[in-house]
């Protein structure tokens, strides 16, 4: 599949029809001139030629900065991601991250993933823009998606009330409500499945 179209992305998006496409009230706003940014790991990565698409034919200036099997912890360390932020001055970040962090059993995870999240949000918030003001106008985090495991849900607990923390500049979108038809592996949705989830998500921005 050729993410050169939004006809694609249309298509994929009959996959999700029903919850991608409810409107925020009050919420962000994908518009024509925008700057916007994606992070993320490996779904991050399925997604970027889908919004990149759609931003393209929307008039939107998008890049994206993802990197597959990442965690919350490692990008709120990236001195990459800080270069960016400041070099791109992003409007509106995406962020696609928390399903590694969710899966991993390892000792402390928690803990450590709390600490990571503020870090991460003080990164991707705290930048100087050209104005004066500091960080992007909005910080859109993408739910990790329904998944044939279990996820942490203290993580994914964490993810959500994170919205109240830094409100009102923060939303989250509940992928989880998905239903995104998955390749092989089991874990990672098909092209088309990727097309309908940016699609949605693109929706829920417009």
């Amino acid at each position: 599949m050729k993410p050169s179209s939004k006809q694609w992305i249309y298509a994929g998006l009959a996959l999700v029809a029903g919850i991608g496409v409810v409107k925020l009230i009050g919420g962000p706003r994908i518009r024509r001139g925008m700057r916007v940014l994606l992070v993320g790991d490996s779904l991050a990565v399925g997604m970027a030629p889908y919004f990149g698409a759609l931003a393209k034919e929307a008039g939107v200036e998008f890049k994206s900065l993802a990197t597959s099997g990442t965690t919350i912890e490692q990008w709120s360390k990236s001195a990459e991601l800080a270069n960016l932020l400041n070099a791109f001055q992003p409007q509106m970040v995406l962020v696609s991250l928390g399903t590694n962090d969710s899966v991993s059993k390892a000792a402390g995870v928690v803990e450590r993933t709390r600490v990571a999240l503020d870090r991460l949000l003080t990164l991707l918030t705290g930048w100087k823009r050209a104005d004066g003001a500091t960080g992007p106008e909005n910080v859109v985090w993408i739910g990790p998606p329904k998944l044939p495991v279990n996820l942490n849900p203290e993580i994914a607990k964490m993810l959500q009330d994170a919205a109240g923390l830094v409100a009102p500049r923060f939303s989250y979108y509940h992928s989880e409500r998905l239903d995104l038809p998955r390749g092989p592996d089991g874990l990672h949705p098909t092209a088309r499945g990727y097309a309908g989830w940016a699609g949605a998500i693109w929706h829920w921005l417009s």
